[in-house]
């Protein structure tokens, strides 16, 4: 049977119980520690960040299989329920996951607004820089960006609650982002996207910061492309329970 090392913490934001849950449905026997994986073992990660980080790696190296949540990609508190996003291997887009079409996207009926081509500043979406090496925001993200094109910055909502996204983005003609799920969000209100991570999950709906100078992309053909796909890497909590988005991802090829 393949064995799975579940890293979450025992806290009510990890949600354990549920994916304790989802691995042992979808066939996973779980285990208090692996030093031995055999491919087809398992082990789930938050966001491999810190030590987590060379563990996964280590572990990777010896034949097993890493599974990255975090939450949400659109929020954790989403439609009135709780979601958590999937991926093998790593987070923020530059993970693997099952591309099952654009029905799931389709069927949650999500208005994505036209877009708005306002005088405000661009907006700088700062980040916190918590994750894994080459993923997370490197140090004074926004800050150096800033310096080099101007604009405003949005204090990371970790940090700073005072002003909603959405009235933030009133009037913006475009943000500029490292790998933020806030981006996603300006996409679906219509705003416009700059983006540095080379491996951003919303890069198909945006262009590289790189390219400052140009007009931002404004495509409602890669956009509506973009979310749907994106769909398929992000899972409520009772979805994880049943063990069926752990099962695609560790049984389908990709």
């Amino acid at each position: 049977m393949r064995r799975a090392l579940n890293l979450l913490r025992h806290s009510i934001h990890y949600r354990r119980q549920a994916f304790d849950e989802g691995l042992e449905r979808a066939g996973f026997l779980l285990v208090k520690s692996l030093l031995d994986p055999k491919p087809g073992d398992l082990m789930l990660t938050w966001n491999r960040y810190g030590g987590f980080h060379e563990q996964a790696t280590q572990f990777e190296r010896r034949g097993g299989t890493v599974l990255v949540t975090e939450n949400g990609h659109l929020g954790k508190d989403w439609r009135g329920k709780e979601w958590f996003s999937l991926a093998l291997d790593h987070h923020a887009g530059a993970g693997r996951w099952v591309d099952a079409g654009p029905e799931r996207w389709d069927s949650w009926g999500i208005e994505l607004k036209p877009w708005q081509h306002g005088p405000r500043a661009h907006l700088i979406l700062g980040q916190r820089g918590i994750g894994e090496p080459g993923i997370a925001s490197p140090p004074h993200w926004a800050e150096g960006v800033q310096h080099r094109i101007g604009g405003r910055i949005r204090a990371h909502p970790g940090v700073d609650h005072s002003i909603p996204l959405a009235d933030d983005l009133t009037g913006t003609g475009s943000v500029v982002t490292w790998n933020s799920g806030a981006a996603l969000k300006a996409l679906k209100l219509g705003v416009a996207v700059w983006y540095e991570f080379p491996q951003w999950i919303g890069a198909r709906a945006a262009r590289p910061l790189a390219e400052w100078g140009a007009e931002p992309k404004r495509d409602d053909a890669d956009r509506l492309a973009m979310f749907r796909r994106l769909a398929w890497a992000m899972f409520t909590l009772d979805e994880i329970r049943t063990g069926e988005p752990i099962a695609r991802l560790t049984d389908a090829p990709i």
